[in-house]
C-alpha cells in the first residue's frame, strides 16, 4: 500500500535534483563571469532595447567588501572592448581596486545631445542607459554607491557630460577626454566634481572651439565656464602644473568641494594621452608625459558622494 506514494516522493526528489543541478548550469556562466581578474560580456534590457557591456573584476575583489565601479565610455566607432584597450583601465583596476564597466553605444555612437550619428537622429536614452547600466552592475557586483564614477572619450566624453547635466547623482565625479557638452542647457540641481582633459591640436574638438562636419565644438573655455556656473565656483584659477607640454589648472571655490580642473597637452590631437594611439596621420599626435587614465583615476579617488 506504500510503495508507490513512497516511489512518487522518490521521483519527485529527483525531479528537484534535476531541477536545481539544470538552474545551476544555466545560471554559471554568470557566476563565472564575475571571478575576481576576469571579465565577462553582459546583456540586458533598457527600455525597450537590448544593451551590452564588458564588466572587469580586479583579482583584489571581495563580495563583502563594495568596491568602486567606474563606467568608461568608448569614442564614435568604438566599443567597450576598444575602450579597455585604448584605456588601460584594467591595469588600474587591478592597482587601485576598483570594478570597471565598458558598455557598447548602439551602433557604435552615443546620443550626447547635438552628436552623434543613429543614436542622436534616433533619440535612443543613453542617460537611461547610463543609470540601468549601474543597477544591472550592482546585481552582479557589490558596488560602493558612494563611489561611481564616468569616464569618457570624444563622443562618450560628451555623454558623460550630458548625464552630469541632466541626471546628476549618477555619477560622483566625472571626467572627459576630448569630447565637450553638447547640451543646450546644463543647470543642474547640484554640481558634480569634473576634470576635463583635451588636446590642444585636437582637429575634431578644437581647443578655442569651431565646427567639425556641420557640428558646432564649444571650446575649452566654453566647457570650463558652464561647470564654473554648474558647480558654483568663483572666477578665478589656479595652475596646478605647467611645463611647457601639460598645463593643468583648477577653478578655485567651487561649492561642496565639486571641483572643476581642466588639462591642456601641447601637441596631441585627437587621442587618448597616455593610451593607445589610433591612426595618428588622421587623429593628430599622442604622447607619454601625460597618462589620462592614471590622472583620472587619482582624481575619482578623491571624492565620495
Amino acid at each position: 500500500m506504500t510503495s508507490r506514494p513512497i516511489h512518487d516522493l522518490r521521483h519527485a526528489l529527483l525531479l528537484v535534483a534535476a531541477m536545481l543541478l539544470l538552474g545551476a548550469c544555466m545560471s554559471s556562466p554568470e557566476v563565472r563571469a564575475q571571478q575576481p581578474g576576469s571579465a565577462s560580456e553582459h546583456e540586458f534590457r533598457s527600455g525597450l532595447l537590448k544593451r551590452s557591456y564588458r564588466l572587469y573584476v580586479p583579482r583584489s575583489y571581495d563580495e563583502n567588501k563594495p568596491m568602486p565601479l567606474l563606467v568608461a565610455l568608448h569614442g564614435g566607432l568604438g566599443t567597450g572592448k576598444a575602450m579597455a584597450e585604448v584605456s588601460g583601465f584594467d591595469r588600474l583596476a587591478e592597482a587601485r581596486g576598483l570594478i570597471v564597466a565598458y558598455p557598447d553605444g548602439l551602433g557604435r555612437a552615443w546620443n550626447a545631445g547635438s552628436c552623434c550619428g543613429k543614436p542622436m537622429e534616433n533619440r535612443i536614452d543613453d542617460v537611461g542607459f547610463m543609470k540601468n547600466l549601474v543597477a544591472d552592475v550592482k546585481t552582479k557586483v557589490a558596488i560602493d554607491s558612494r563611489r561611481v564614477y564616468g569616464a569618457g572619450f570624444s563622443n562618450g566624453a560628451m555623454l558623460v557630460h550630458r548625464v552630469a547635466c541632466e541626471a546628476p547623482g549618477t555619477f560622483t565625479a566625472i571626467a572627459a577626454v576630448a569630447g565637450g557638452i553638447m547640451v543646450k542647457d546644463c543647470t543642474p540641481a547640484k554640481g558634480t566634481p569634473t576634470l576635463v582633459i583635451q588636446g590642444r591640436d585636437d582637429p575634431r574638438i578644437p581647443w578655442s572651439g569651431g565646427e567639425f562636419e556641420g557640428n558646432y565644438r564649444p571650446s575649452v573655455a566654453e566647457v570650463v565656464s558652464t561647470l564654473g556656473k554648474r558647480n558654483r565656483c568663483s572666477g578665478t584659477e589656479t595652475v596646478i602644473v605647467d611645463d611647457g607640454i601639460v598645463t593643468c589648472k583648477k577653478l578655485d571655490g567651487c561649492a561642496d568641494g565639486d571641483d572643476v580642473q581642466w588639462c591642456g597637452l601641447k601637441g596631441v590631437g585627437h587621442q587618448w594621452p597616455g593610451g593607445k594611439t589610433l591612426l595618428p596621420g588622421l587623429l593628430g599626435k599622442n604622447t607619454d608625459r601625460f597618462d589620462a587614465s592614471q590622472q583620472i583615476v587619482d582624481f575619482f579617488l578623491r571624492y565620495q558622494s
